[in-house]
């Protein structure tokens, strides 16, 4: 059953917590949606949009996870919350953007931890480079057609869910990686 809505707003994130519950619980929960916000230096970056980033790229996540946590505590359940190299990248041009995802990581890496107790999982997954509106947005004007769809990483995905949550609870991955070495250190 589809809901669609903005994840900032409480009353799309408390729809998709009900439906989850009507249709019987949660074993996992993905945050994937995100907000690129403007490419350029920071020197010259409107201070002011970071209150538009971190809502969407942070807070709406940690919302939903506090949320649907007692639905995945009750089927042992794992987060796994969509990452990016500009977490610790440093790229000239996308530091708001990286310093969200950056405090999506230290958040996720905490929850980890704190989580345990209650049955949860949680996990990062930074998908890579892809051919995608977003990656679009980022290069206007651009040829990005020599990255790779979103399907590449479906062996990745297809290799995480057929895990024991516990035993990636807290791990940082790739999910490009060709040989099947997703897992990455955690900085």
């Amino acid at each position: 059953m589809p809901v669609a809505g903005d994840l900032v707003d409480a009353s799309v994130r408390a729809t998709l917590v009900d439906t989850a519950r009507t249709l019987g619980g949660l074993d996992l929960l993905i945050n994937n949606a995100s907000a690129l916000g403007p490419i350029g230096p920071l020197l010259k970056f409107d201070v002011p949009r970071l209150g538009q980033l971190f809502p969407v790229n942070v807070g709406a996540p940690m919302a939903l996870i506090q949320l649907a946590a007692p639905l995945l505590a009750e089927r042992r359940g794992l987060i796994v919350n969509v990452t990016s190299d500009a977490a610790h990248g440093a790229y000239p041009g996308w530091g708001p953007y990286g310093a969200s995802k950056a405090a999506l990581e230290l958040l996720t890496r905490t929850l980890a931890a704190e989580l345990v107790d209650c049955g949860i999982s949680a996990v990062l997954v930074d998908p890579g480079d892809m051919r995608t509106r977003m990656h679009q947005d980022a290069f206007p004007g651009e040829d990005i057609s020599d990255r790779p769809l979103p399907e590449i990483t479906v062996p990745f995905w297809n290799w995480l869910l057929d895990q024991d949550p516990e035993q990636v609870r807290g791990k940082r991955f790739a999910a490009q990686q060709a040989d099947g070495q997703w897992l990455q250190q955690a900085s």
